[in-house]
């Protein structure tokens, strides 16, 4: 097992997971605040994970095996092509997401909120959409801009807690499965090809896919329990699509600038 989890937790893998728990969760954070959210006070960064949620788990609901890192490369010879979400692709600016997002979804300028990540100096569009897959209830998608090329380098689809104060389990966990069979049908790298992986407690890295240009697309579930030691309350699901995972973006300290 150990053996398995070192393979899985390369250098290579954690620098996409880590990019996404790390910078996400901020984006969340500050978008929930700026909307007035229902959301929990948040005293440490331990809870801030949990409220922002990222990863989750199917100790209780998935029917899936030990964690492992997969010696399949998908089912399909057929490459996964990975260029962004729906009608927005990776490159396009401000502008065209705005009109992929009104083609998608029919939501309007006016109804997308923006806010400026004051870490990073990237630039995140989000939108409310929902039973995006029949049944997953409501969600909210992000789309993200890099620091310096002002365009799309990152989306992000999530399910859940916090964007539902009540998430119903089954349906998270149901959106997982038939996203995950639904990427697992092309064909991926065999570096950073993962499926139903445990990273820990209430944390599965449902599918990890990282198409022949390098993009990534990643399904993490987060399913931590509360203080009566229950879990399910705080499920939640997080879809996302990168770009570049390996060089994203955005904004970072020089070596010798300090």
């Amino acid at each position: 097992m150990q053996r398995k989890m070192k393979l899985l937790l390369r250098d290579h893998d954690w620098l996409i997971t880590s990019l996404f728990v790390v910078g996400f969760i901020k984006h969340i954070y500050l978008f929930i605040a700026q909307e007035k959210m229902a959301m929990p006070r948040v005293k440490s960064i331990k809870q801030l994970v949990q409220v922002a949620l990222f990863i989750f788990s199917l100790t209780l609901f998935l029917t899936v095996a030990e964690a492992a890192i997969s010696t399949d490369t998908g089912t399909s010879q057929e490459w996964a092509s990975l260029e962004g979400f729906r009608s927005a692709k990776f490159g396009f600016n401000e502008s065209e997401v705005l009109k992929a997002i009104n083609k998608d979804f029919r939501v309007k300028q006016k109804n997308v909120s923006r806010v400026v990540n004051s870490n990073q100096k990237t630039v995140t569009l989000s939108i409310d959409v929902k039973d995006l897959l029949v049944g997953s209830g409501s969600s909210k998608i992000f789309y993200i801009f890099g620091y310096k090329s002002k365009k799309l380098i990152h989306v992000n689809v999530v399910w859940g807690r916090p964007v539902q104060k009540k998430p119903n389990a089954e349906a998270v966990v149901s959106t997982a499965n038939q996203l995950r069979n639904y990427f697992a049908q092309k064909r991926y790298q065999k570096n950073g090809f993962v499926l139903n992986a445990q990273l820990g407690e209430g944390t599965i890295l449902v599918f990890q896919g990282i198409d022949q240009k390098g993009r990534a697309a990643v399904l993490l579930l987060n399913n931590p329990k509360n203080k009566d030691g229950k879990d399910g309350d705080s499920i939640s699901l997080t879809l996302s699509y990168v770009e570049k995972p390996k060089s994203p973006d955005v904004f970072k300290i020089r070596d010798g600038d300090f």
